[in-house]
């Protein structure tokens, strides 16, 4: 366990490198918010989608159709605690608008596929990764449609954007709902293709964290971590988030992995692609990755202890 945990620990360190990478090319100019927004369109539009895809085509295993169905249940039941958390959380701080949606955001969407995959394989074994593979697809989807919005209909200009159905029919929703309904079918091991997508897939984690240290770049050192309503969601994303999800699931889901699992995984540090996705819809980039850098950096210490209670 102590090894397993070293691994991830190490995991986190690659995260703030690769972050720090991007604040020094910030700099140094290699990076500008204009790079920032083409190069998270990029991604967004490319690497991302196809690492949702990669996630079934790629994939060993995959559970039958009435497990894939549950564990699709539960995961959504989380997020509905999630998202009346992250409105509850933005009128408990008394969030000013055009940072509403960010809050909400950080609140309801986390980090569960870089941080969230090693965590799940540390404390419950590889054979529950297949249900942080589902929790993941379920993930995806929210945070394309109502991430999206929460961002794009609150967001930094002030200008209330009217988002029709259309308008969030971006190459990450079309991917993530292909995955579900090819994880349904049961396909999966793809030869060429599924690793073809997974190696393109690999580029989303580097390229986030690199966006993430750009954004903080123009941040003075002091004030990388944010205000006092910054710490207070960081600690509510990382504490409070884990804790509403169990009161909410342990009486209904009987499975003990598999409510490990969902609640493990809604304890894990801010979406490192939430601030690529401010660069796309106008959202405001420097807090979430404010969000992000003190969530990870709180998350060195909160997943050991989360970890801890299901192991």
């Amino acid at each position: 366990m102590l090894a397993q945990f070293a691994d991830i620990f190490v995991q986190m360190v690659v995260l703030f490198a690769v972050g720090a990478t991007g604040y020094v090319a910030k700099r140094a100019h290699l990076m500008d918010e204009d790079f920032d927004k083409k190069f998270s369109k990029l991604m967004l539009s490319t690497a991302l989608p196809a690492l949702m895809l990669a996630s079934v085509l790629d994939a060993d295993t995959l559970p039958t159709a009435a497990q894939l169905g549950w564990t699709i249940v539960v995961s959504c039941a989380s997020y509905v605690v999630l998202v009346v958390g992250g409105f509850a959380l933005t009128a408990a701080l008394r969030v000013p608008d055009g940072r509403k949606g960010v809050f909400r955001f950080m609140m309801m969407f986390g980090n569960t596929g870089f941080i969230g995959f090693p965590v799940t394989e540390a404390v419950f074994g590889t054979e529950a990764l297949i249900y942080a593979t589902v929790f993941n697809l379920v993930f995806n989807v929210l945070v394309f449609s109502l991430g999206v919005w929460l961002l794009a209909t609150d967001n930094k200009y002030g200008v209330k954007v009217r988002m029709g159905p259309k308008s969030l029919l971006s190459p990450c929703i079309v991917a993530s709902m292909a995955a579900i309904v090819l994880a349904f079918l049961g396909l999966h091991s793809v030869p060429v293709v599924g690793e073809a997508l997974g190696t393109l897939g690999s580029l989303t984690t580097p390229a986030a964290m690199l966006i993430i240290g750009s954004s903080l770049a123009n941040v003075p050192v002091r004030q990388l971590v944010g205000g006092p309503r910054l710490v207070a969601a960081s600690l509510v994303r990382l504490l409070v988030a884990p804790a509403l999800v169990w009161a909410a699931l342990h009486l209904v889901v009987s499975d003990h992995m598999l409510l490990g699992v969902v609640v493990v995984l809604s304890a894990m540090p801010v979406a490192a692609n939430g601030t690529m996705i401010c660069h796309q819809y106008g959202g405001d980039a420097k807090t979430m990755a404010q969000g992000t850098f003190v969530t990870t950096l709180g998350a060195l210490v909160t997943i050991p202890l989360m970890a801890a209670l299901f192991a």
